[in-house]
């Protein structure tokens, strides 16, 4: 998608926005965990196990996080 600048036109992208919210600090454990989840996801791409970004898919699955977290 393009959208017209003032006189230039831009290459732009539709991103999921939420509200801010306040987390806290990961400790080091946690921090520890994240890392090794983060590892994890870019092995599982690195081995083609990765699928493309689906804007419906993703768009009922946060839904259905959402709701399951929120009931």
């Amino acid at each position: 998608m393009t959208t017209k600048t003032s006189h230039t036109a831009r290459r732009t992208t539709m991103v999921p926005v939420t509200t801010m919210e306040e987390l806290p600090v990961l400790n080091d454990a946690e921090r520890a965990e994240l890392i090794t989840s983060l590892k994890e996801a870019e092995a599982r791409l690195d081995a083609g196990e990765g699928t493309d970004f689906a804007p419906g898919a993703f768009s009922t699955r946060l839904k259905a996080l959402y709701r399951e977290r929120n009931s």
